[in-house]
């Protein structure tokens, strides 16, 4: 399975980037993106998003993903490119997640159903 399901051009950074695992739900916001007539890098592993940062202006951060801190990852982001607009998505029930991924500087916390009916909007800002 390829890393990323649209690879940034390797001169430049991708401007709007999204840490995914489920393949389907990448497929959601590249499908959004593609209607949009937009570019979404779609990557599955912290080391990837964290290249992929350096003129990012959105990251999208998947806080389920199995075997990943997603407080920590989204502390991480914000220490390499600040200037990064961050928005996690999670489980509506996961309230304590949520709080912690406030105080770890996302911009947006927002439960998964929220997330994709937003995403249009998220991706024109």
């Amino acid at each position: 399975m390829p890393e990323s399901a649209h690879p940034a051009p390797p001169t430049s950074a991708a401007e709007k980037v999204a840490i995914v695992s489920d393949l389907i739900f990448a497929s959601r916001i590249t499908g959004v993106a593609n209607h949009l007539g937009m570019l979404v890098d779609v990557v599955r592993t912290e080391a990837a998003l964290l290249a992929r940062l350096p003129g990012a202006k959105l990251a999208m951060v998947d806080l389920n993903i199995d075997g990943v801190d997603g407080v920590a990852l989204l502390q991480q982001i914000k220490n390499v490119a600040p200037q990064c607009r961050v928005v996690a998505f999670l489980s509506h029930v996961q309230v304590d997640l949520a709080k912690a991924a406030r105080a770890a500087g996302a911009d947006d916390v927002l439960p998964r159903s929220k997330f994709v009916e937003r995403l249009p909007d998220l991706l024109r800002e």
